[in-house]
């Protein structure tokens, strides 16, 4: 079984969709599809392509990217505000402080 691709709809709307996500402040995000985690709903109707789920994380902004088959895509972006990391040493929630345990 093969790799589900964009549809030429899907292809043609995703450069906007990027650019939609990078106007706003302090958002620079990658443009290739490559860089963003790709889900891809079921064919409804065989043959028509299928459901576009993609979504990215740099550990500052998430991003996902929704669309239909016909290329209508809907956008979102958040900054991360971490709470928890216990692989970083100055970890907000103080977990990793000498104190913690004593």
């Amino acid at each position: 079984m093969s790799k589900p691709q964009m549809t030429e709809r899907q292809a043609a709307a995703w450069p906007e969709a990027i650019a939609a996500i990078n106007a706003v402040d302090g958002v620079d995000l990658p443009e290739g599809i490559g860089y963003w985690d790709v889900i891809w709903g079921e064919e409804t109707r065989p043959g028509r392509g299928h459901y576009l789920d993609a979504r990215y994380n740099d550990g500052e902004h998430f991003a996902q990217i929704t669309m239909d088959v016909y290329g209508y895509p809907n956008t979102s972006v958040a900054e991360l505000d971490w709470l928890h990391a216990s692989g970083w040493e100055e970890c907000p929630c103080g977990c990793n402080d000498e104190e913690a345990g004593e």
